[in-house]
This record gives C-alpha cells, sequence and structure tokens, in this order.
C-alpha cells in the first residue's frame, strides 16, 4: 500500500490533496493507495467525490505501517506527529518520499520532489533529489492543451483568475472590479470560501464574468486565456504548461522566491501582493505584456513544463521499487 499525507492547508487550500487524488486515481489499479489526513469536511467531501480511500482524524505517528510500502508526504509544514511518522516509517523500512512546495522546508526522506525548483547540490548521504519543472505533477489534461496550438490576440481580452482556495469574497470582489473598470473578460476559480450566494452577487454586479464549474482540471481555462493571475505556487506550472502567460502574486512566505525564478526563467511576471492591484498598477504591468511578449512568454512556459511529469514520476516508483 502507498500512504499518502496531505492535509487542506490554510495557504494553499486543497492543492495538496487534489494532487494526490490524483497520483492516487492512477495508482489503485496496482496497488491499494489511502490519504491520511486531519479531520475536516471538507476534505472527507472532496476524497468522497474523487472514490479514494481515506482516514481521517487520526494522529500520524501511530499509523500502522503494516503492509504499507511508500509514505509520500505533501505537507507545507511538518507537525511533531509528522516527523515521528517519517522516523517510524524509516526505522521500519518503510521508503518516504516528499513533495516540496513554494516555502516548504526539506525533510530527511528517502526522496524529494521539487518540481517548483532546481537543486543544484546533492549530499552524498542525503536524499535522492529530483527537481525541476520536468516533474510537476500536473493533470492528463494539461499534456493534451500543451500540445494544442494556440493564439496570441493582439491584446489582452480574456483573464483567468485562479488565486487560491483561500481568496476572500472581498479580495476577489476587489479583484473583480478593477479588472471590470478596464473592461476585461473574466473566468473565476472559485476558492472554498466563495458562497453560491457570493457567485451570483458577482455576476449580478458585473456582468460578463464567468466561474469555473466542478472539473478534472482548470486546464482548459489556462489555455482559452490571454493572460492568468496566479499564486506563486503549483498554479505557475500550470500556467506555463498551458503556455499562458501569468501575473505572480506572492502572499505567504517563500513565494518571492519561486516567483522570482520564474520571472527569470520569462515564463511570467511577479506582481506583488494582491493589496497592491489597482487600476494603475495593472495598467502599467499590462504596458509590459505585448503581443511578442507574450508569445515568448507561452513559449518559455511550455519548454519548461511539458505535462509529462507524472509518467516521469511514475517511472521513478517503479525504479525504486515502490510499485511493480
Amino acid at each position: 500500500m502507498i500512504v499518502f499525507r496531505a492535509d487542506l492547508a490554510p495557504q494553499s487550500g486543497l492543492q495538496a490533496l487534489r494532487r494526490c487524488a490524483w497520483l492516487a486515481a492512477l495508482l489503485k489499479k496496482n496497488t491499494p493507495v489511502l490519504i491520511f489526513s486531519s479531520k475536516d469536511k471538507k476534505t472527507a467531501k472532496f476524497l468522497a467525490e474523487k472514490n479514494i480511500p481515506g482516514q481521517l482524524g487520526a494522529d500520524p505517528g501511530t499509523m500502522d505501517l503494516t503492509g504499507i510500502t511508500a509514505i509520500i508526504f505533501d505537507l507545507p509544514h511538518f507537525s511533531t506527529p509528522d516527523s515521528t511518522l517519517m522516523e517510524k516509517a524509516k526505522k521500519a523500512g518503510v521508503k518516504t518520499m516528499q513533495i516540496v512546495n513554494a516555502g516548504s522546508a526539506c525533510q530527511p526522506v528517502d526522496l524529494l520532489l521539487q518540481p517548483l525548483t532546481e537543486e543544484k547540490n546533492q549530499a552524498e548521504a542525503g536524499p535522492i533529489v529530483i527537481s525541476g519543472p520536468a516533474y510537476a505533477l500536473l493533470h492528463h489534461k494539461f499534456r493534451h492543451f500543451h500540445e494544442a496550438k494556440r493564439k496570441y490576440r493582439k491584446n489582452i481580452k480574456n483573464i483567468f483568475v485562479n488565486l487560491g482556495d483561500h481568496l476572500s469574497y472581498r479580495d476577489l470582489r476587489r479583484i473583480v472590479d478593477t479588472l471590470h473598470r478596464l473592461h476585461f473578460k473574466m473566468k473565476i476559480a472559485p476558492g472554498l470560501s466563495l458562497k453560491k450566494a457570493d457567485k451570483r452577487n458577482l455576476m449580478k454586479i458585473y456582468p460578463g464574468i464567468h466561474f469555473c464549474g466542478k472539473s478534472e482540471s482548470p486546464a482548459r481555462a489556462y489555455f482559452e486565456a490571454d493572460l492568468t493571475l496566479v499564486p506563486a505556487g503549483d498554479e505557475i506550472l500550470e500556467a506555463a504548461a498551458a503556455g499562458t502567460p501569468a501575473l505572480y502574486f506572492c502572499q505567504e512566505p517563500g513565494q518571492a522566491v519561486a516567483a522570482a525564478a520564474w520571472a527569470e526563467h520569462q515564463a511570467g511576471l511577479t506582481f506583488g501582493k494582491l493589496e497592491t492591484l489597482t487600476s494603475d498598477s495593472f495598467r502599467d504591468m499590462l504596458a509590459q505584456l505585448t503581443q511578442e511578449r507574450r508569445e515568448q512568454m507561452g513559449a518559455s512556459g511550455k519548454n519548461l513544463v511539458d505535462g509529462l511529469g507524472v509518467h516521469r514520476f511514475l517511472k521513478i516508483l517503479k525504479e525504486t521499487g515502490i510499485i511493480e
């Protein structure tokens, strides 16, 4: 059995659980899987919808390791019980892996997977480090839209707003108001805190905006957009795979480093914090995004993220003997 250790996070919301559920869905045909998570109504509902086995609310440090071949940690921060579980697994000969997110500290596991960064140095006695955007763990639809031919308009018209599960109604309304005044069309990925009444109110106040419905993946929404607004997390990889120029917003510690690195890759631009978004600041940023530059940014993103990271990840699991 492969156990995924992930939680609903204060910063990234369901991002880790979505990723683990996608990987678990691919693996469960050939090996038992389990998502071990904190007890939360949203987590329980999510796992039930995905039809993925889960264990909620138990202390990670007391996990029974019988029959478990590997534990994959996908956490922004390790609690004391998680560190206890990691040490317990090592003593029991259970392989441990960590998917490292923006701002997360690397743990002494057997294998580190870091899609957002390029790890240059590796200690001889340390963990195996697999890094770089080639290992972005994205839904298979991103590969489809990576291969699809896309056009870049002379002027930006459609904007995809995907700023995370914990974006508040107040912040979202301010963003929508700013972009609406500038006459942009918007598609919005609703966060966990956004109520149905909030959506109705926004669509009534700002005619022409649209919300993403329930879908396996936001890949199409990225592909259809001329520009996307994303936090400096895994959404950077999603935008790059679709060839969509992005503005990176840094709301959490550690995100600025990831945003700066990807801005150097020429796949997007760092905007800063949401609080700095005004009509004037947004207009100034857009002045840099000519059609030619957006085409270059899209090409750079696609060169970095090809949508085949999951296949490479599964290959690693086979090479390390975790799956057959």
